[in-house]
């Protein structure tokens, strides 16, 4: 049973420099906030969704259109929270499509991702690049409401992502985490003593497949140090094509800022020479 079904499209453009966006669908409880001018032609966006989380049977979908050569950061102004469903709900469902048209820029940085007791849901996130295109993206999933002594006490969580380049699949990235049939702690998981998974995305259509080997070697330095830090454990490898993937499976919530920024800083600068500026939260 769905109890409420919500789209927020956007369009994302450059103009005389600067990007600017267009809602062409806004459904609550999604919101965007205004954007925020950045330096060059980059523009910050916030989303918001005003009822707090997302519920059992709720269904949302979000697709943003990055026009060439436009330039956009999206984050979130909180973490999304899988709320506890009725008894008779379905999975909760959030479906994100993004597509980078060609020579765009799209920074995708949301907070994390909380399953809260007995939460059923699907997140898939699509990234459709165009010639030219340049994505950073990245996806943090916490173990639920710690403080509440709910950690992994979620029933289902399917996450998909997924990333195509000039229509050609490079990533299709698939995880079902049922904790109360399977222990999240198993080696082919999270394994044990950590409990968030971060996922970090750089992929740059029509990148040269020789600096990608050299960024994934340099990137591999620069988590050296920061795996088996309380267990944790980080890695970068390159994609089949176009870019490359980090993922880390860590011990405290606590690291994963800086990771993500050196990670982010030595992925953009490579690709881009440009600095990795971190969204701005207070506004």
């Amino acid at each position: 049973m769905t109890t409420n079904a919500a789209e927020l499209r956007l369009l994302v453009e450059g103009r005389r420099g600067a990007t600017q966006f267009r809602t062409q669908r806004l459904d609550p409880p999604w919101k965007v906030v205004r954007g925020f001018q950045r330096e060059g032609a980059e523009c910050l966006y916030h989303l918001n969704n005003v009822s707090g989380g997302i519920f059992g049977g709720d269904s949302l979908t979000l697709e943003v259109d990055v026009l060439p050569g436009a330039e956009a950061q999206i984050t979130t102004t909180g973490s999304t929270r899988l709320y506890r469903p009725r008894v008779d709900a379905s999975e909760a469902e959030l479906r994100s499509t993004f597509h980078i048209g060609e020579d765009a820029l799209l920074e995708y940085l949301p907070d994390s991702l909380i399953p809260f007791e007995n939460s059923r849901a699907l997140q898939q996130t699509s990234f459709h690049l165009e010639r030219g295109a340049t994505l950073f993206a990245w996806d943090v999933l916490a173990p639920g409401r710690k403080a509440s002594g709910e950690t992994f006490r979620y029933e289902r969580l399917k996450l998909i992502t997924e990333v195509f380049v000039d229509g050609t699949p490079i990533l299709h990235d698939r995880l079902l985490l049922e904790p109360r049939r399977w222990s999240v702690h198993s080696p082919g998981r999270l394994g044990r003593g950590t409990e968030y998974l971060v996922t970090f995305l750089a992929v740059q259509a029509g990148a040269n497949a020789l600096a990608l080997r050299t960024l994934e070697s340099e990137l591999a330095d620069v988590l050296a140090s920061h795996s088996r830090v309380g267990g944790s454990l980080w890695g970068a490898t390159t994609l089949p094509a176009h870019g490359l993937m980090v993922r880390g499976i860590v011990a405290s919530p606590l690291e994963i800022p800086a990771v993500l920024q050196a990670v982010w800083s030595q992925c953009k600068q490579s690709l881009m020479g440009r600095e990795a500026v971190p969204p701005r939260k207070i506004y």
